[in-house]
């Protein structure tokens, strides 16, 4: 049985590449340096939103 679970897991990740490639090829624009930027900066907002966050919560849990 863990063999099956192996080779499920290896043809899941070979879809997930075959996916990404073709979707890669199909639309080359999506890795363009400005849309880089604008997703990295996004991503930055939202991890600080995020450890501010945790962070409250875990001053919440130490004071309750």
């Amino acid at each position: 049985m863990e063999t099956l679970y192996q080779i499920l897991a290896v043809l899941g990740a070979v879809g997930i590449v075959f996916v990404l490639y073709r979707t890669v090829k199909g639309r080359p624009d999506l890795f363009s340096k400005t849309n880089l930027s604008k997703s990295f900066f996004t991503m930055g907002l939202l991890a600080i939103g995020l450890i501010g966050f945790i962070a409250l919560l875990v001053l919440m849990l130490k004071y309750s």
